[in-house]
């Protein structure tokens, strides 16, 4: 029972809670569009709030019914990053580039499709927070016997010994789980490197 809290505690920390704050982000910025009198900037984020929170709606009920992410629903691991990249991007004003080997999303199992792209979700969650970034590149490759995600941004970095939230343990956990590899580091040039390797599947 308490291993099952705890998935249903990520799940809606991964899902719900980063939905909800993306609502609440761009509520705040509809009030000061709505101070300038931008009406068409109030009305593309008022259009991006009715999304998400159609989203965060199907999530909650996929949650009731112990369904896969919705965002693969219907689509494979490629698709949903672009349709994340576009939405931080619409929200944030931030580029969010994506580039994904599908020979590589191939050898993924549902399983590892999933922590890949929860990991992509708390990446860009955390960098709307704390990086202060202008550009960020989201890859997909494969590598030897592993297939591998890196989340690239262009911020301020991470200190040394920096402490992990509740959202990087809980990726942390979730790529314990199939045996993978995760690492968080400052980047060579600036910015943040973070990258998730998870088996890949013969195929």
């Amino acid at each position: 029972m308490t291993a099952e809290r705890a998935r249903v505690a990520q799940e809606i920390h991964d899902t719900l809670a980063q939905g909800f704050a993306s609502i609440v982000m761009l509520a705040q910025t509809v009030v000061a569009d709505v101070a300038r009198a931008d009406t068409d900037a109030a009305t593309r984020r008022l259009a991006l709030i009715e999304e998400t929170a159609r989203e965060n709606l199907a999530e909650a009920r996929g949650l009731v019914a112990a369904f896969s992410p919705v965002a693969l629903d219907g689509g494979d691991l490629a698709d949903a990053l672009d349709r994340l990249a576009r939405r931080v991007g619409a929200e944030t004003g931030m580029t969010v580039a994506v580039d994904v080997d599908r020979a590589a999303t191939a050898h993924l199992r549902r399983a590892d499709e999933v922590v890949l792209l929860r990991a992509a979700q708390e990446a860009l969650t955390n960098v709307r927070r704390h990086a202060h970034a202008t550009t960020v590149r989201m890859t997909i490759t494969e590598d030897g016997d592993m297939v591998r995600l890196g989340v690239h941004d262009d911020g301020v970095g991470i200190g040394a010994g920096s402490a992990e939230g509740y959202g990087l343990r809980g990726m942390r956990s979730r790529v314990d789980a199939v045996a993978g590899q995760m690492t968080l580091r400052a980047a060579d040039g600036g910015g943040t490197a973070l990258e998730v390797a998870v088996p890949a599947v013969a195929g």
